[in-house]
């Protein structure tokens, strides 16, 4: 192990009641919304850099049947197995709001519920629950993880006409399908959206304004809720701004509602070089304020998404050294999670195996004492 690394930091003793099993899950990003970091190969000699694009780049005959393919073969049982077998439990699966396919002018898209059907069925046979998060809306709804400058950055999902109306349905349509399921965690309403912040008197920052995300979860609880049980999770993102959701749901109506926080480390104006005991311990205490802020809100919190990835400043770090470095960085932040019902790694496998974002690579040689 490189010299200058901290030491694991020690876990809290305090722990959920045994009725509740903690989260421990993985992302299944890449699925069922093609990304080129996880399937280049899907891209390749495309020029396209997203799902739309590809689908322009193929054409919708050739698009839809390459997409058949890769919903086929991406994911199996088995990797569901392997998944139970390094100690996790849960999987997030992001879809699209096109799950239940779509046919128009601009674009086609084939059905995904027959492989939400599969995942739920090897979720029940591992003994590993499925959160549905709904992560594309017409419009766009950004990310709030991203920097508004980046090339793809959309979120005028508030504007569409239509965009509020179909994400209701298909949420519905969902909750009716999957809410009586045992393998069914819950269902995440929105996946990260970006939202718009008042700066000042004169500045309002782009995104979505609170005012029509409050509204549209207040509806969207209500629609699930009358499919699945109060026993499974309703949970709406942070959007960056734990702060601005005290006071929300905060009604006798509203049962067994989570936060949730994507905590990243890797490019933004606060990340640190954590080859630096120093860095490292700076990374560790931003989650855990991020944690207590989102708690201070009034609900319990789930890390949605987060992963090994972080500044590495120094050239001459070899393959070996990186690998050790991020090993430390995940089990810290595994650490930092205590506080909080449970975590996603983003994600379970990429084509390149990147080893801070492949769990395969970054969780899979921890201690299984360590995830659980």
């Amino acid at each position: 192990m490189p010299m200058g690394l901290p030491v694991k930091i020690a876990r809290s003793q305090k722990r959920p009641s045994a009725a509740v099993e903690r989260v421990r899950g993985v992302n299944l990003a890449g699925w069922f919304i093609p990304e080129p970091w996880v399937t280049p190969s899907l891209f390749a000699a495309t020029g396209a850099s997203n799902d739309l694009e590809l689908q322009r780049a193929l054409g919708s005959a050739a698009y839809c049947e390459c997409l058949r393919h890769h919903y086929e073969t991406f994911i199996s049982e088995d990797d569901f197995r392997r998944i139970a077998s390094i100690g996790l439990n849960s999987v997030r699966l992001p879809v699209p709001w096109y799950a239940f396919g779509t046919q128009d002018e601009d674009a086609a898209h084939i059905s995904v519920v027959d492989y939400i059907d599969r995942a739920m069925e090897w979720g029940a046979k591992h003994r590993v629950s499925v959160l549905l998060d709904l992560a594309t809306v017409p419009g766009g709804q950004g990310d709030a993880n991203e920097p508004v400058t980046t090339s793809d950055y959309i979120a005028e999902w508030h504007s569409s006409t239509n965009g509020r109306h179909v994400a209701l349905d298909v949420l519905e349509r969902l909750a009716a399908r999957y809410g009586s399921s045992d393998t069914l965690y819950g269902i995440e309403l929105l996946d990260s959206p970006t939202m718009s912040v008042r700066k000042n008197l004169l500045t309002v920052t782009d995104g979505i304004p609170i005012h029509y995300l409050r509204n549209f979860y207040r509806d969207a609880y209500e629609l699930v809720r009358s499919h699945m049980p109060e026993s499974k999770a309703v949970i709406f993102s942070a959007s960056g701004h734990a702060d601005r959701w005290r006071g929300f749901m905060r009604g006798a109506r509203y049962k067994n509602v989570f936060m949730d926080l994507h905590l990243y480390h890797y490019r933004d104006e606060t990340a640190q070089d954590i080859t630096s005991p120093r860095g490292i311990a700076s990374a560790i205490s931003r989650s855990r304020a991020a944690i207590r802020a989102a708690k201070a809100s009034g609900f319990p919190v789930i890390v949605g998404e987060w992963s090994g990835a972080a500044v590495l400043s120094s050239a001459s770090i070899t393959p070996e050294g990186r690998a050790a470095y991020e090993r430390v960085f995940v089990a810290n932040q595994l650490a930092s999670f205590d506080d909080t019902s449970g975590w996603y790694f983003q994600t379970w496998k990429t084509e390149r195996r990147i080893p801070a974002w492949d769990a395969r690579v970054a969780l899979g040689t921890l201690e299984r004492a360590m995830i659980e």
